[in-house]
């Protein structure tokens, strides 16, 4: 994994230049993450004497944190305060009181940052969590396209009841036997956990003790928490059921979720299946029953039938006498 040595910005593998700050790329920029907690993130925001009408206010603001503090004198007066990311709001109240003046600046964790870095990404989507009924269901998805083992939505791998995605990641054998390229896996898992790494509760321990939670190979005909992933596909001419992955059943899926919380998630019904998936409704008829005989329609009574007969033997008579 490649990480800026002097902005902290990821690099992609083979690129020659930090994406963020133009800085050569070199061997220093190579890291190798250890599997650890993640650490709080801090955010500091200074700026200095202003004219504008916010800057009364802005002090006000700073004077209730323990960690305010003033340095230098006249026009080299410098606020400085130093807050947990989790104060966001507080965060996000302050510098935008602040955050337009040429004095200004504020840094995470020592590095430049904006007002996007507090509002997208992963420090974005903890704002909403905190707003959610249940945080800790909000992160494992609340909709069912959302629904993960990871505990982050925002890593966008997602585990579909129809299977797909990262799922995809690996090949059978020649037994039927599927086998997950887990390198792959992990390498998806650590690009999007470097993108929202400033969330306070995304864990990259968890994540990756997730990754080794899941089985490295699944037999479908015998694990019943997983099944085979159906295709159509041209085999000889003709076109057949093929496998082509595997699926989860996700009600059995939260075994593979690391802590105490276990995510619920609501499951399709057979009105929705997937594409993957057929369902013919039918009446069955055990076999060693004798079918049936439909009963032949019953005769409609005409109306007025019996005087209509009346009136015709009638009228032959009428005209036997007529001619005779």
């Amino acid at each position: 994994m490649l990480v800026c040595d002097k902005c902290g910005a990821g690099i992609n593998e083979g690129a020659k230049f930090c994406p963020q700050c133009g800085d050569p790329v070199t061997e220093a920029d190579r890291v190798t993450i250890p599997v650890t907690e993640s650490q709080m993130a801090n955010v500091e925001i200074s700026f200095g004497q202003s004219s504008s009408p916010n800057f009364v206010k802005a002090v006000e603001i700073c004077k209730n944190i323990p960690t305010y503090s003033v340095t230098g004198e006249g026009k080299q007066t410098q606020h400085k305060i130093t807050l947990p990311i989790t104060e966001v709001d507080l965060i996000i109240n302050l510098f935008e009181l602040v955050g337009s003046w040429k004095t200004s600046q504020m840094l995470i964790n020592g590095h430049a940052a904006t007002k996007k870095d507090l509002t997208y990404y992963g420090v974005g989507c903890y704002r909403n969590r905190q707003k959610a009924y249940r945080p800790e269901q909000f992160c494992f998805g609340e909709k069912e396209y959302e629904a993960n083992i990871w505990g982050c939505k925002k890593l966008n791998m997602p585990i579909n009841e129809w299977g797909g995605g990262w799922l995809d990641y690996g090949e059978f054998d020649k037994s039927g036997v599927w086998h997950f390229d887990k390198n792959r896996i992990k390498h998806e898992l650590e690009i999007a956990l470097k993108e929202n790494e400033l969330c306070p509760v995304l864990s990259r321990k968890r994540v990756l003790e997730t990754l080794d939670r899941l089985p490295d190979s699944i037999n479908p005909k015998r694990d019943n928490n997983w099944k085979y992933r159906i295709s159509y596909e041209e085999v000889n001419g003709d076109y057949k059921e093929v496998a082509v992955g595997v699926k989860p059943v996700i009600k059995k899926i939260n075994r593979y979720v690391v802590g105490g919380f276990k995510p619920s998630w609501e499951v399709e019904t057979a009105d929705n299946f997937s594409s993957n998936d057929h369902v013919i409704k039918v009446n069955p008829q055990p076999v060693d029953e004798e079918p049936r005989q439909k009963r032949p329609p019953k005769a409609k009574r005409k109306s007025g039938s019996l005087s209509a007969i009346w009136w015709i033997v009638g009228v032959i008579v009428i005209l036997y006498l007529l001619f005779k």
